[in-house]
């Protein structure tokens, strides 16, 4: 399989605090790939620099074939192809889910609002919510307005999609919901980058999972090798500890 995106010698501070340091790492086209590691380790940090939400200071981040951090890179023409989804939903809380839904396209592409509504059918009834599209998205509950996120990032047919810990704003019922919704886009063949807390799931759907550690990539791997036989003392430590409150 061919890589979609490549990140090379990836770094990233915050004042004097350096979050990434020198992140080498390459996600196949059709794979899924899920980050995990301690709070503070740089997951989320590295997903927000992969569209540039985030300005690394060096590095290269290689996107079907163009760098995303060279300012000749039309970003916001990739970016598009890049489906965010962000743990507190983002969504518009003024307007209704089929609203949300047809806003992104209308806006970046200039269709039309009536040529919309069956794509956004379709993709509602790929996350289960097809029946709430004239309701107001403040009337959701937290794992309904996170598939209407999932729904809302498809309309703009997306190469890869980015799940930014999707989960864990969710009441505990609420997580199986949109997990399940996950699980149906990587059987449908969807790329996709996941930083997640979920380690059932990461090790039922993850063709790969990174461990990162203190802004390092510090073992990676498929799941039976990370969660049954992990290389570093490190890794062994946050699995037995996070796996121990499970």
């Amino acid at each position: 399989m061919e890589n979609i995106i490549e990140i090379k010698q990836l770094h990233k501070s915050f004042d004097d605090q350096i979050v990434l340091k020198g992140i080498d790492l390459n996600i196949k086209k059709g794979e899924v790939v899920c980050v995990i590691g301690a709070s503070g380790s740089g997951k989320s940090t590295l997903l927000r620099c992969m569209n540039r939400l985030e300005e690394p200071q060096n590095g290269t981040i290689i996107f079907q074939g163009k760098n995303l951090l060279d300012k000749k890179t039309n970003l916001n023409h990739l970016r598009v192809k890049m489906g965010m989804v962000f743990q507190q939903f983002n969504l518009f809380n003024h307007k209704n889910v089929l609203e949300n839904l047809r806003m992104a396209p209308r806006i970046v592409f200039g269709q039309k609002r009536k040529d919309l509504s069956d794509k956004a059918f379709k993709n509602l009834q790929a996350v289960g919510m097809e029946t709430f599209a004239e309701q107001s998205v403040t009337t959701l509950s937290g794992g309904q307005k996170q598939r209407i996120a999932i729904a809302r990032a498809l309309m703009m047919d997306p190469e890869i999609m980015l799940f930014d810990e999707p989960t864990s704003a969710l009441d505990p019922e609420m997580v199986g919901e949109v997990l399940e919704v996950m699980r149906s886009l990587a059987n449908r063949g969807m790329t996709m980058v996941i930083v997640t807390h979920e380690m059932n799931f990461a090790n039922d759907v993850a063709d790969r999972v990174v461990f990162m550690d203190d802004g390092i990539v510090l073992e990676q791997g498929n799941p039976q090798t990370i969660f049954k036989n992990p290389k570093h003392d490190r890794t062994k430590a946050f699995l037995q500890r996070i796996l121990r409150h499970a």
